[in-house]
Parts: structure tokens; C-alpha cells; sequence
């Protein structure tokens, strides 16, 4: 299945994190200290300035997840998101039978719903309390509302009973999308008897997601791979307002490609929009204004894909490009080329020249670096830890690719 779109001429967060970037060039601008000099306590701070604004300005993302117990709601939620929410500890009560998982520094919410059960007024009472907490809760900020329902039905419960046909009615009242997830299915690409019975009730959901959380070990021969959650995590993503997008982006833990397509699309608005490069003189190595722009916009594509490390290691790796003369190579060959298309060069051309090449380069160290952070990321899902000196020779490697081959996209992927 094709991956969904996020609707992305609709991501005001990306002018937002561009103007964080603008501003941290400003900040160094205005001191009196020259930004080269990273020891310089001005430089450091901006960088982390920005972030500070950029996390205020991520939002926030609530996922109600709904379901009896036993149906595999903690596997489905730790294996989409970073940091084993489910796992934190019991939650903190909201009501009775609904508690909430969150974590510090962590832009996801989890409300789930125990108990679900349990039969008569018990079950009413329960669904009374999820209709109060979703209204409560909608009369805050949008940050803090309901985002999304996921409704957990386990495969092999092989029926939807009438009184959950009549709360998914009643939830569909409420206005927040659901999606129908089913459980602990192992069919694979074909279709179950239940899911075509599923289907054709049509229930007031948004989507039907059959999936397995987790690989099963059937014997020791055979299992069956995890599958559907890359698809759950699209269909999510597509029906969540603005607010919670990023935060969503950020924190799923599979679809690299989200964080790319989001991370792209920053590089590119800030490549096209940052008309304060053209008056910075190049060669890269004497642009100091220049390189801490940059080091904003790969300070704010870690934020993008959720890597956490300190602002010093930004600046490693520009000095690993300034110390290897490959950006300054790259620049004088880009130079050079537009040159042959330049004829009689004079000062105003050549202030479009600077402003042309500065925009390249960072161009090319943007798609670079995206490049490292899907390569992160994809470790990150194997549990595997890349070190320092493992991801500056990458960026080196993936600059001079993208500097020489004048691309100005990443690569094309197929995502599983």
C-alpha cells in the first residue's frame, strides 16, 4: 500500500522551526563574539535557544486506545512509539476506569481504558467516563483534546458484539476519528473470514488496520513477522489535526520516511527562504554566520526525527567538513560551474553568485544530513546504537555524494 499524505502543503510548523533558525543566526549576529569560535558561551546558547523554541513549538498528540484486556493494547502502543510509554509504570488515574501514560519530554499521551471487559452498568459506566474525559478535555487547548481513537478488537474474538457496534456509533458523536484495529492478526496478505465480515458491516470508523504488534513464534520453525503498523501509523497520521502532527512524526518509530518527507521539507522552505545567506562571503570556511545557520537547520532536523544529543556534536560535524576542505572544494566547484553561464562577472552578479552557492551548499548539507538521521533512525529500530565517529564519517560521505551529484531531493526509497 502506497504511504499516505500528510496533506503537505499544510505544515505552518515548518515556517516555524525556519524562523527559530533565522533567529539563531540573529542571536549570534548581535554578539560581540565571532560565532566561529564555538567555545564562545553566545553560539552554544543560541543553538540551544532554538531547540528550546522548536520543543514549545513541536504540540502535542493524545491517543485514546480503547479495547478489552488481553487484546494487546501495551504491545501496540510500545511498538510504535519511542520510549515503551506503556511501560513507564501503571499510568496516573483520569477517572475510575481510564488512566494516562506519558512520559517527561515525551510529545505523546496515552489514555487508555481497562476494564473493557466487563459486562452491564459496569461497561455503561465506562463508556460514560470516555465521553466525559473527551469532552472535559476539549474544553482546553487544542493540544490537550483527544487526537484519535484506536479501537482494539482482538482476531480471534471472531465477532463484533452489538454493544461495542453501539459505542463506536456513540463515539462517532464525539467527532474524533477512529480507526478499527485489528488484533493479533495473522493472516498476513489475505483476508480472514472476520475481517471481510468486519468490512462488510461497515462500522462508523475511519479505517479497519489488521495487524500483529509483534512477531509470533508459531513453532521453531515458523513465525510470523510483524505487519500493519507501518499502514496504522499513515492512516493516524492522516487524520490528525495540525497540532498533533509533528509531535506524532517525531515520537512513531517506524515510518522514516515521515521524518524525512517532514525533515525535507524544513531544509527546503529554509534553503528557499533564508535570503540573509547572500550576504555572507564564501568560501564556506569564512562564513561564520553561514555555518551557524547550519548548524540551526541540523540541530532542528535531529528535533524532527526525535535525536537527542548536545549541541557541541553540531558543530563537530561542520568542523568535519571544514577539515577535510570538502566543503570548500564543493563550493569553488560550484563556482566554477556557474561561471561558464555568468559571462563579464561583476559585483551584482557575483552578490547573486554568493547568495546561489550558499544556498547549494546548504542545501547539500541539509539533504545530507536527513540522510544520517533515516540511517539513525533505521539503527535505532534494529536496536543498534551508531557511534559519534560512525555518523560524522556518514555525513562526510553522504555531503560529498549529494555536493557532487548537484541532487537537489533525497534518494528515492520504497518504505515498508
Amino acid at each position: 500500500m502506497p504511504p499516505i499524505d500528510p496533506d503537505p502543503d499544510s505544515q505552518p510548523w515548518i515556517d516555524k522551526l525556519i524562523t527559530l533558525t533565522h533567529q539563531t543566526v540573529a542571536r549570534a549576529q548581535s554578539s560581540s563574539t565571532q560565532p566561529w569560535d564555538w567555545a564562545s558561551h553566545p553560539v552554544k546558547e543560541s543553538v540551544k535557544q532554538s531547540l528550546l523554541e522548536a520543543e514549545a513549538e513541536m504540540g502535542h498528540c493524545n491517543v485514546m486506545v480503547i479495547g478489552k484486556t488481553g487484546v494487546g493494547k501495551s504491545t501496540l502502543v510500545n511498538a510504535v512509539f519511542k520510549d515503551e510509554l506503556a511501560r513507564t509504570g501503571v499510568g496516573s488515574p483520569v477517572t475510575r476506569h481510564i488512566r494516562k501514560y506519558s512520559k517527561q519530554d515525551c510529545p505523546i499521551t496515552i489514555y487508555d481504558t481497562p476494564g473493557m471487559e466487563l459486562a452491564g452498568e459496569q461497561n455503561v459506566g465506562i463508556r460514560l467516563e470516555v465521553a466525559q474525559c473527551i469532552d472535559e478535555l476539549r474544553l482546553q487547548d487544542p493540544e490537550h483534546h483527544i487526537h484519535i481513537i484506536w479501537y482494539c478488537i482482538h482476531h480471534e474474538a471472531n465477532r463484533l458484539e452489538e454493544t461495542e457496534l453501539d459505542w463506536l456509533r456513540a463515539l462517532e458523536l464525539k467527532d474524533v476519528p477512529v480507526i478499527l484495529i485489528l488484533t493479533q492478526y495473522l493472516d498476513g496478505s489475505e483476508e480472514s473470514e472476520f475481517l471481510q465480515y468486519l468490512q462488510h458491516q461497515n462500522p462508523p470508523v475511519r479505517y479497519i488496520v489488521p495487524l500483529l504488534a509483534r512477531d509470533k513464534v508459531i513453532t521453531r520453525q515458523i513465525t510470523i513477522p510483524a505487519h500493519g503498523l507501518e499502514h496504522l501509523i499513515g492512516c493516524t497520521l492522516e487524520l490528525l489535526p495540525e497540532v498533533a502532527r509533528l509531535a506524532f512524526i517525531r515520537q512513531q518509530l517506524l515510518r522514516v520516511d515521515l521524518k524525512a518527507d517532514a525533515a525535507l521539507k524544513y531544509v527546503s522552505s529554509y534553503v528557499a527562504s533564508a535570503a540573509f545567506i547572500g550576504a555572507v562571503p564564501i568560501p564556506f570556511a569564512d562564513a561564520p554566520l553561514l555555518v551557524t545557520a547550519q548548524i540551526g537547520m541540523i540541530a532542528n532536523i535531529s528535533f524532527i526525527f526525535g535525536y537527542k544529543t548536545s549541541p557541541s556534536f553540531y558543530y563537530s560535524l561542520m568542523v568535519a567538513l571544514a577539515g577535510i576542505g570538502g566543503a570548500t572544494v564543493a563550493g569553488r566547484a560550484i563556482v566554477s560551474n556557474l561561471l561558464k553561464f555568468i559571462p563579464g562577472v561583476g559585483s551584482i552578479a557575483g552578490g547573486i553568485l554568493q547568495s546561489t552557492t550558499a544556498a547549494t551548499l546548504t542545501l547539500s548539507i541539509g539533504l545530507a544530513y536527513i540522510e544520517v538521521m533515516k540511517a539513525i533512525a533505521r539503527a535505532e529500530i534494529k536496536e543498534i546504537q551508531l557511534s559519534q565517529s560512525e555518523i560524522q564519517e556518514l555525513f562526510v560521505q553522504q555531503y560529498r555524494d549529494y555536493a557532487a551529484s548537484g541532487r537537489n531531493n533525497l534518494r528515492d526509497e520504497d518504505w515498508e
